[in-house]
């Protein structure tokens, strides 16, 4: 990108109305000329009042909305991409806040190389008062983005995300885009990033191109997201069969035996469960309001047996349906399939 480059940020969507004004009145507070930026909201179907109060907004940059049925993440990020005019895309979540230098950052680390992606920072901001369940996500994530920052430190494939990144609005288009397959919550950005690679485009951590995240999903939310990320991770992998064991489907042999032989347990028990059981919604809502030691390991084990459960529905949905799962046969049989 050249100094006189332009920038889209792109934000998808979804009932986060009031975490969507505040990131918006972030960006009206970037070092970045706001006559070189452009910003496009991609409405997912949302009934909050979100396309009404975007209506009514004046900000120093343009501004683009435009409201679509719900499709999922992926298809409004391609929405987005598509009508963007600038040089360089800026993908932000709704639930984002960049800091002042966000855009600037960005801009700068595509000065020196032109097929390159670029993942700004996205730690977590913990509230005092936030419930057990969103600190052990915040905790645990600032940890990894602890370790992205380290020096020499390589990019995994499970290591990429999407919600503060940065690419020449060319090479996504060159790529496809996301794939709109991806309907619920989970791997799409990993399966980009795939993409990416292997058509000769680098990608990188900036620390100094950063957004504070706010996470304000309740455990039910979180549930449910843990479901849907192992359904996904088994699209994914049946996308891409030579990718299995670089993803979490690839690691169910792996961590403490006894929380294995607990969720192995679980797994026999909710044979016939294919979301986040009532059960364990309702043990949480118990634990979370005593707050005893070690919640830590409980989520641990919740969310990774709630990952696996929507794996193992994932399988038997295609396998009901005539579709071959064998590039995941051994992971089936792990699974009781």
């Amino acid at each position: 990108m050249t100094a006189s480059g332009t920038i889209s940020v792109v934000v998808p969507t979804y009932q986060r109305r009031e975490r969507l004004l505040a990131l918006i009145g972030a960006l009206e507070r970037q070092a970045f000329s706001a006559s070189r930026m452009e910003v496009v909201v991609s409405i997912d179907g949302s009934t909050d009042g979100t396309r009404e109060a975007l209506q009514g907004l004046r900000t120093a940059f343009a501004l683009r909305t435009m409201w679509h049925p719900r499709r999922g993440r992926a298809a409004a990020v391609n929405t987005g991409i598509e009508i963007a005019s600038g040089d360089l895309i800026v993908l932000l979540d709704d639930d984002m806040e960049p800091v002042p230098t966000c855009l600037e950052a960005h801009r700068r680390a595509h000065e020196q190389q032109t097929q390159l992606g670029v993942m700004g920072a996205v730690p977590m901001a913990i509230d005092r008062n936030a419930r057990p369940a969103t600190r052990y996500i915040g905790d645990k994530f600032n940890r990894h983005l602890a370790s992205l920052a380290l020096p020499g430190r390589q990019l995994q494939l499970t290591d990429f995300y999407s919600g503060n990144f940065s690419i020449a609005r060319g090479l996504l288009l060159d790529v496809g885009g996301f794939d709109e397959d991806f309907k619920e919550y989970g791997n799409e950005d990993l399966e980009l990033s795939l993409r990416l690679s292997r058509a000769g485009v680098a990608l990188a951590y900036d620390a100094a191109a950063c957004a504070v995240q706010h996470n304000d999903k309740t455990f039910d939310m979180l549930a449910a997201d843990s479901v849907a990320e192992g359904r996904t991770a088994v699209l994914f992998a049946l996308k891409h069969p030579d990718v299995v064991d670089r993803l979490k489907l690839g690691t169910f042999d792996h961590g403490p035996r006894l929380l294995r032989l607990v969720r192995d347990g679980l797994l026999r028990v909710d044979k016939r469960t294919s979301g986040p059981p009532s059960w364990l919604l309702a043990l949480e809502a118990v634990l979370s309001g005593i707050n005893p030691p070690g919640m830590a390991t409980f989520y641990r084990l919740a969310f990774g047996y709630l990952y696996w459960l929507g794996a193992r529905d994932a399988i038997g949905t295609e396998r009901n349906a005539g579709r071959s799962t064998d590039s995941l046969s051994r992971l089936a049989r792990d699974l009781r399939q």
